[in-house]
């Protein structure tokens, strides 16, 4: 009778620690919410109804199956600070962590004269996809989020080059 008092009591603690260890982990979309109103940063949000809009000004036509046409929404968030500052780093490091807790993947990396771009992806659900880039310069620091119903092919064909074949992420296409 006591080992399964204890044996309870040892399950309830884990499950205490999984949901406080959870609660802490945190998302693209708390990342977002947390620092939009933060005075550090600016913040912009364009929904779906916005996105058809400007497609339509832009003469996309409805019918386009094009990777902009199937984004639903963006969101920017840019903090201007010195790269070396504590705030920088403090933002870097919460952003690594959600890309490793998100499951993000590497689609492309460009560097060159104290700039560079990474292209996140990451397939959410049934052909659902969050894309995330990050600007960063000497001063700056920039992350544009694009989700949308897409499939990952879809995705990589949109980051391939002129040879419908290749792929970012070294898979052989047949």
């Amino acid at each position: 009778m006591l080992i399964i008092k204890n044996m309870k009591r040892t399950m309830f603690l884990v499950a205490v620690l999984f949901l406080v260890a959870a609660s802490q982990a945190q998302t693209l979309q708390s990342l977002f919410e947390k620092y939009s109103e933060d005075e550090h940063f600016e913040y912009v949000s364009v929904g779906n109804g916005m996105m058809n809009m400007a497609s339509a000004m832009g003469g996309m036509p409805k019918n386009d199956k094009g990777m902009s046409s199937k984004m639903k929404s963006t969101k920017i968030l840019t903090l201007k600070a010195s790269s070396d500052s504590q705030l920088m780093k403090s933002f870097e490091k919460e952003l690594s962590s959600v890309l490793e807790a998100g499951k993000f993947e590497t689609a492309v990396v460009t560097r060159g004269k104290g700039e560079s771009v990474h292209i996140y992806y990451r397939i959410t659900g049934k052909d659902h996809v969050d894309q995330l880039i990050v600007a960063k310069t000497k001063s700056e620091l920039s992350l544009i989020w694009n989700s949308g119903k897409m499939t990952k092919a879809e995705l990589m064909h949109g980051f391939s080059s002129k040879d419908e074949d290749s792929s970012i992420d070294g898979d052989e296409r047949s």
